[in-house]
């Protein structure tokens, strides 16, 4: 019997990649092997978390050329080897490069539903891959959180359930609460006996430079596997609206995340122990449809700590 091998190619960050991870779990019922061509970074996570078998690099210049006219030979061969080509892109016009280049049709699909759509990311996906017969039945809330997912992988692992990771970046500046109320989020956790830890990546220098000058250590990492092994021993989480969000959810963590001017409705990170903190507002969210936020964004300001505090306290159970 001939192997059934999955080649997704996948042009978004890491958000947006994760949440197409508890997708993936259930196309690996279908498929014998799959392979991802995204951000380097985001390929070894998968790999990584055992989600598909390799990772290849979208911004290495050997597969920029499936992007432009003259596709390199190697692309073509390799692209070739996989039975089924899944291709999560706004860029309609690479379905029709990949089935030239196969002779077999592709499926394609937008990385997100449009913007005034109130349906959640990653159930557009599942709903995409059941039209495309990828996947067969319709999923349910323990398929699209990953429950089984999450106890195998964390099934003998050692979890210090008193850290808590503070996360107080984001891909975007938009969507960042006050640093202030993250600080003082840390100092009633520790009155609290728990041990706050703050984390940041290397595009939140400005946020490294100014924990570190209230006296408190920030765990700074420029490797996202790096990130996981250090994620999957703490007790609980909490951040912005940002893709290292995402990831906590995925992983399992007790997390509490402060939505601003994002949809939850659309971007609620995936876990089974989530909870979201947003203020009731009139406005409708406007990250993806205006270029800026308002000059004094209530959606993030009015989030009060008290919420947060709130928020937390009902999800760390453990």
């Amino acid at each position: 019997m001939t192997e059934s091998k999955l080649f997704i190619i996948h042009q978004g960050a890491l958000g947006d990649v994760v949440l197409t991870f508890p997708a993936i779990c259930a196309l690996r019922k279908k498929f014998d092997r799959i392979d991802i061509l995204c951000q380097g970074q985001i390929g070894k996570l998968a790999v990584k978390l055992g989600l598909i078998e390799n990772g290849y690099p979208l911004e290495s210049a050997y597969f920029a050329t499936l992007f432009s006219d003259q596709i390199n030979g190697k692309i073509k061969n390799l692209i070739c080897r996989y039975t089924t080509i899944l291709v999560i892109s706004f860029c309609s016009d690479l379905k029709e490069s990949i089935s030239q280049i196969t002779g077999r049709p592709c499926l394609w699909m937008p990385p997100r539903p449009p913007v005034r759509d109130k349906i959640h990311v990653a159930e557009f996906l599942f709903q995409n891959l059941m039209d495309g017969g990828l996947i067969e039945a319709a999923h349910s809330n323990d398929s699209i959180f990953n429950v089984q997912w999450q106890r195998n992988h964390r099934t003998g692992r050692t979890i210090e359930t008193s850290k808590i990771i503070i996360h107080p970046g984001s891909g975007s500046i938009r969507k960042r609460w006050p640093l202030a109320k993250f600080l003082h989020l840390a100092d009633v956790l520790e009155k609290r006996g728990l041990l706050p830890q703050f984390a940041c990546g290397p595009a939140e220098l400005d946020l490294t430079a100014e924990i570190r000058n209230q006296d408190r250590q920030v765990h700074t990492f420029s490797e996202l596997t790096d990130l996981v092994d250090w994620f999957e021993s703490a007790g609980g989480y909490v951040g912005n609206d940002s893709g290292i969000s995402h990831l906590a959810a995925f992983l399992g963590l007790a997390c509490v995340i402060v939505f601003g001017p994002a949809d939850p409705v659309r971007w609620q990170p995936l876990g089974p122990r989530v909870q979201i903190v947003r203020p009731e507002l009139d406005c409708h969210p406007c990250f993806e449809i205006e270029p800026d936020n308002c000059t004094q964004p209530a959606c993030l300001a009015d989030a009060r700590l008290e919420s947060v505090l709130a928020a937390f306290f009902r999800v760390y159970n453990i």
